[in-house]
């Protein structure tokens, strides 16, 4: 009983519970309005929705020039100094910016984008017509990326209420305009009205809530940050472009063997098995400021091994709960019979989010000992298992297959994390103790 008290003492969980109280209610009422999407949307075009939210959201951590990792890292190695913590901010800002612009004036004018689409096309399994979808799809790429590089430098700042505010307004704005209109809507493609409706109404959002990031900007750019902040980030973009043959290619697959009605059902599998992995993120906001402070590694490698296994069985018993709570849903009609083939492969997809949800846990140490380049090679090598497994077993078994091949991927990239932070621990451990 003393330990379980001591836990809720602990500054660092009450936080976490703050956070996690707000993103149960924003997360928790964006899964309870699955059901009212399924209804309004037809199989396909949920499918379709699926899949250039999946398209996006990769892009937007590729395109970020890993300033998620770069901003809390230089955050609190600025917060002692105003100056230096305000120019850091803008010269991130900036570049960030900058580089977006530059590279989606190329990619649209130059028609880039339609190589990786034509091959959905040219798949003959989908009617997926890109064109119509994509001058929205640079609005949610937009979007996101300025999303994201917002909540991480309210993280960084630990101004947790921004980011409650900010997803409350999300929840209740964005789905609540793209629900209305989808509503009214009359033979329109349902999967063009909600990626437009969503995105615009999140821009905005993002535009007024950008305040207090310029507030605490002084417009001068630092050369020297900038290539610190690309020497953190690069990495990691790097990182996340090769995993995205992962944790994107088993979509990409579906819909090339499978089709847009099968993406469908896997995209409704797919946001179910995120759950596990949101929850861990609301702590992983938290931790992340703490973890990059602590100076005493023996501290942090045990305060870190503490954390892992509650993590772990956490949300292994919270993925017994949905594939239980899924089954439920489909036996009395919430769900539409018609998407009841996730049961057979959705267990694969929630081991393999529990495993995702460790494997950026362990990158913490990575960035904390500034070896980003380590995962790199790590991820190359999962990228190429990935492709093949996806294509050999796509082709035999479908859905089923991609899925269960990308649950023994993050398995085995979970297992070669653990043996690299360990070295880097001991490696530092021993070095700061002679």
């Amino acid at each position: 009983m003393s330990k379980i008290k001591e836990l809720f003492h602990n500054s660092n969980i009450r936080k976490f519970l703050s956070l996690l109280s707000t993103d149960v209610l924003v997360r928790g009422a964006n899964f309870l309005l699955i059901p009212v999407f399924l209804i309004l949307m037809p199989k396909d075009e949920f499918g379709i929705y699926g899949y250039i939210y999946n398209f996006a959201i990769t892009c937007s951590l590729i395109l970020n020039l890993g300033y998620h990792v770069a901003i809390p890292k230089l955050y609190t190695s600025t917060i002692e100094d105003k100056k230096a913590n305000s120019q850091m901010l803008f010269t991130l800002t900036s570049t960030l910016f900058a580089f977006i612009s530059v590279l989606f004036v190329i990619f649209y004018f130059f028609d880039l984008d339609y190589l990786f689409f034509n091959i959905i096309s040219d798949s003959g399994n989908s009617s997926f017509n890109y064109k119509t979808y994509r001058p929205y799809l640079f609005v949610a790429l937009v979007s996101m990326i300025f999303s994201n590089f917002l909540t991480y430098y309210f993280i960084s700042a630990k101004k947790i209420r921004n980011i409650q505010i900010f997803n409350l307004l999300r929840l209740f704005i964005c789905n609540g305009t793209a629900i209305l209109i989808l509503h009214y809507s009359n033979n329109i493609d349902t999967a063009l009205i909600r990626l437009s409706t969503t995105y615009i109404c999140e821009l905005i959002l993002c535009c007024l809530f950008s305040r207090s990031l310029f507030k605490n900007m002084s417009f001068s750019y630092s050369g020297k940050t900038m290539l610190n902040a690309l020497k953190i980030g690069l990495p990691v973009c790097f990182v996340v472009l090769t995993n995205s043959f992962i944790n994107f290619g088993d979509k990409q697959f579906i819909m090339i063997y499978c089709g847009s009605e099968s993406m469908g059902a896997y995209n409704l599998a797919t946001l179910l098995a995120t759950i596990p992995l949101i929850i861990f993120q609301s702590f992983n906001f938290i931790w992340i400021p703490d973890f990059l402070g602590e100076k005493n590694l023996r501290s942090l490698k045990h305060k870190s091994y503490r954390n892992a296994k509650i993590i772990v069985l956490l949300l292994i018993a919270v993925s017994i709960v949905i594939w239980l709570g899924t089954l439920l849903l489909l036996e009395i009609g919430i769900f539409p019979s018609n998407y009841r083939e996730i049961l057979s492969y959705l267990p694969m997809l929630l081991i393999s989010q529990v495993f995702a949800a460790m494997i950026l846990y362990l990158f913490n140490f990575f960035s904390y000992f500034e070896t980003t380049y380590i995962s790199m090679i790590i991820s190359i090598i999962s990228a190429l298992i990935s492709c093949v497994v996806y294509q050999y077993f796509g082709k035999l078994y479908g859905a089923i297959g991609i899925s269960s091949s990308l649950a023994v991927i993050n398995i085995l990239v979970t297992i070669s994390y653990i043996f690299v932070a360990e070295y880097y621990l001991n490696k530092n451990i021993r070095k700061s103790e002679v």
